[in-house]
């Protein structure tokens, strides 16, 4: 049986606070004094005094979480070492080594840059290498489509870094079903890696879920940069071991949860970092999720969960605005949450 939250749940502020531990949350004030446009400072227990954190406190924070993948050198590369991968409608053509081509389905089988353009009706672009090194994919106006798995697969790599090239617009889809074998659950997003991915760059990308996640990485998932659109029938981005955003303008519309970590094995990993950026997420459940801790240095947030304030839920759905199972640590921003549940909990 659906439940209506009562009063409301819906907070805009610009202030530096610090929710720790369970039960801690933002609990705004009645609907009947709701003003139009006013900052509202949330509640807090009188045994849990908000604190300041400074920018050392997060650092101090994060240093206690696993290390990420990030590296200068995963942004620079040769020009004259790009291998073109040419989208052509029902096929594909490439130049160079490294990349092997089947009909629709280009397989990148060594660490490198590639360059893809042009449209793919019905294929995929595989990344299957070996060793260390990184694999560069650049979308150069790229829009792939898959009706019978990932668009965009990274089955096994090192570390594979997405670069959304200056000025240009991508999308990937996927279809309402896919292809696995026997007992497999796996790929289920639209742009699966199953190792640690890093996008940036400042063209767009547009993603469709439409089977499952939008954009999920079995390792560590980062985003540096760019113009990233997600829709999704689950979970929108998620980054199994931590999901870090740097910086770039994010939009995700999600039926599950829109931002999410979920490694609940250890407790060093599962988190979600964001130094900065502009993040609108309107999710079926928890808009920012993390099975460990939430860090925020900065940002602009527009979050709906649950449909809002006038959402239903049922009682074992959780539609938070930001959900930290430790800790939620928030440096500053500017945040509008609109939740059927709790605005931010730890």
């Amino acid at each position: 049986m659906g439940k209506q939250k009562t009063g409301w749940r819906w907070v805009s502020m610009m202030l530096l606070f610090m929710l720790v531990g369970c039960g801690a949350s933002v609990e705004p004030q009645p609907a009947a004094t709701k003003p139009a446009a006013t900052s509202v400072a949330p509640q807090v227990a009188a045994t849990r005094p908000a604190a300041t954190p400074t920018a050392a406190a997060i650092a101090t924070l994060a240093a206690e979480k696993s290390k990420d993948h990030d590296e200068p050198s995963d942004y620079v590369w040769n020009a004259s070492q790009v291998v073109q991968i040419a989208l052509q409608g029902n096929t594909i053509a490439a130049s160079g080594a490294g990349v092997k081509v089947n009909g629709a389905i280009a397989t990148i089988v060594a660490p490198g840059t590639y360059s893809i353009s042009g449209a793919l009706n019905d294929g995929q672009i595989i990344v299957n290498t070996t060793g260390k090194g990184v694999v560069r994919l650049v979308l150069n106006g790229a829009d792939i489509h898959s009706s019978t798995g990932s668009p965009i697969y990274v089955m096994s790599a090192d570390k594979t870094v997405l670069v959304l090239a200056d000025n240009t617009r991508n999308s990937v889809s996927d279809a309402k079903s896919y292809v696995l074998a026997a007992n497999e659950t796996e790929p289920n997003a639209a742009i699966f890696s199953k190792g640690d991915l890093t996008i940036f760059g400042n063209g767009s990308l547009s993603v469709a879920g439409n089977f499952n996640d939008g954009i999920a990485s079995k390792d560590g998932l980062i985003i540096t940069s760019g113009t990233i659109t997600v829709n999704a029938v689950d979970d929108g981005i998620r980054g199994k071991d931590y999901l870090i955003v740097k910086g770039g303008n994010v939009t995700v519309t999600a039926q599950g949860d829109g931002l999410k970590a979920d490694n609940a094995q250890d407790p060093t990993r599962g988190y979600i970092s964001i130094a900065d950026g502009v993040l609108k997420v309107t999710s079926g459940r928890d808009a920012i999720q993390a099975q460990s801790d939430v860090m925020i240095a900065k940002g602009k947030f527009v979050l709906t969960a649950g449909g809002g304030s006038n959402g239903r839920i049922d009682a074992n759905t959780s539609a938070k605005g930001i959900k930290g199972v430790t800790t939620v640590t928030i440096g500053g921003g500017t945040f509008t949450i609109d939740s059927a549940d709790d605005a931010v909990h730890s």
